[in-house]
């Protein structure tokens, strides 16, 4: 049974850019445990792939989330560069299609002044302005951040794979893990195709998977979580033209995630609508509602069940998930969303199913759907928890955090730690300093 110093379960962009930067600081036997055959085979590969700008990020209530991509969008800029990745920066217009929301944009302008973002970056429309760069949006009033930029996170993430493998970093594939054993000093991990690891530190950033996780270090057992299936349609190429941006609208139900469609411009020309939030069973049902009557009868009834009770009582929230099923097998519905603030898009300019990715969010006790990151210790682990969107944009500058956090409470002492870091685009000491 080979062992480990430190083995990080998740090959996501969380996982993969945690493990750079510990290749950067510390010598050791690391490895990244990843269920699949690469990296960013799910969520982190099947988003909205863009790099987002905070301006809608409550800096009080979701303030990691602000900071960390306010910081890590220079980050992947100068990577991108480097690597000759896609980047388009072609701006988000958010739009407000009713009073409330026309009220909501002032604060949003606020909020991206206070996340760090540059007067320059943030303009406020009223819909004449909007339909003077975007003729085809029909909208009360906006909020247009220009530094928006469109990516691919998964070519992001085998890149940074790339970096870390030449630092010594293992990763290996097709490990699920299923099982885990605490002993003295070892954690012995086994997972689904039969072979085991030890490792003397375990991190947990399993995404979907990670509330499971830490349930079997009996840790985090206040929390459970549910899954929501986003799905994108296509929108025909010669209807490309139709909009150059993307355009979101400000939410209609912040404290849920069921998010209300948008137009996105893809980093390689291809334009999709979507997503709705479909409520699924697992984190990988990407075809229908569950993948079997027995993963259905674990996902009810799993523990704490208060926790999910509290929604499933709920009118409001059954009527809203009942919606998002109905979006799911009805293109003219999603169609429907988008003729909101798009009304010359038509049910026949869709023409094929795009990106479908899902979204796992965590759910206190009060039934509540947490906004932030969750990080807990474990015994002999640390575990992150809800790390959602915009999770990607942000996993240069969390991921740094991390390895300080973990630095200062001990848990990385039996590493030795490099006499200097090694060279990178990314210095970890600036990035630090910032946060």
């Amino acid at each position: 049974m080979e062992t480990f110093d430190i083995t990080i379960v998740g090959g996501g962009i969380l996982g993969t850019s945690l493990a750079f930067w510990l290749s950067l600081l510390f010598e050791g036997k690391i490895a990244v445990l990843e269920m699949e055959r690469d990296v960013a085979k799910h969520t982190s590969g099947r988003n909205t792939g863009v790099i987002h700008r905070p301006f809608y990020l409550d800096p009080d209530k979701r303030k990691t989330f602000a900071h960390c991509a306010q910081i890590s969008y220079g980050l992947w800029k100068a990577f991108a560069q480097n690597k000759n990745l896609p980047w388009s920066e072609i701006g988000t217009i958010e739009v407000a299609v009713d009073e409330r929301q026309l009220n909501i944009l002032g604060k949003y302008a606020d909020w991206a002044l206070k996340n760090g973002m540059q007067p320059e970056e943030i303009e406020l429309l009223n819909g004449s302005e909007v339909k003077k760069i975007e003729p085809h949006v029909h909208c009360l009033g906006a909020i247009y951040s220009k530094t928006d930029t469109s990516v691919n996170y998964e070519l992001f993430t085998r890149a940074l794979k790339e970096e870390a493998v030449a630092n010594g970093i293992q990763f290996l594939f097709r490990r699920k893990v299923k099982e885990i054993r605490l002993r003295e000093s070892r954690i012995q991990i086994g997972s689904d195709n039969m072979e085991e690891v030890e490792s003397r530190f375990l991190i947990n950033c399993a995404g979907g998977n990670a509330v499971d996780l830490a349930h079997l270090f009996k840790v985090g057992l206040e929390y459970t979580d549910l899954h929501f299936r986003g799905e994108y349609w296509e929108v025909r190429p010669e209807k490309a033209g139709l909009v150059t941006r993307n355009i979101y609208t400000v939410p209609k139900h912040p404290t849920i995630p069921f998010l209300d469609p948008h137009w996105i411009v893809r980093a390689d020309g291809r334009r999709e609508i979507g997503p709705n939030a479909v409520l699924v069973t697992g984190c990988t049902t990407y075809e229908g509602f569950f993948s079997s009557l027995g993963e259905l009868a674990s996902k009810i009834f799993e523990k704490p069940l208060k926790n999910k009770l509290s929604l499933f009582v709920n009118p409001d929230f059954l009527k809203l998930a009942s919606e998002e099923w109905y979006s799911s097998i009805s293109k003219k519905a999603m169609a429907h969303r988008v003729q909101k603030f798009i009304p010359d898009l038509r049910v026949e300019d869709l023409y094929r199913k795009g990106t479908s990715g899902i979204r796992s969010s965590v759910i206190d006790l009060n039934g509540n759907f947490v906004k932030e990151a969750i990080e807990i210790p474990g015994p002999s682990s640390y575990h992150i928890l809800n790390y959602n969107s915009p999770g990607a944009t942000g996993s240069p500058a969390y991921t740094a955090s991390l390895v300080e956090q973990l630095e200062k409470s001990g848990a990385l002492n039996h590493l030795k730690k490099r006499p200097q870091p090694l060279k990178s685009l990314w210095n970890y000491s600036e990035v630090v300093q910032s946060l």
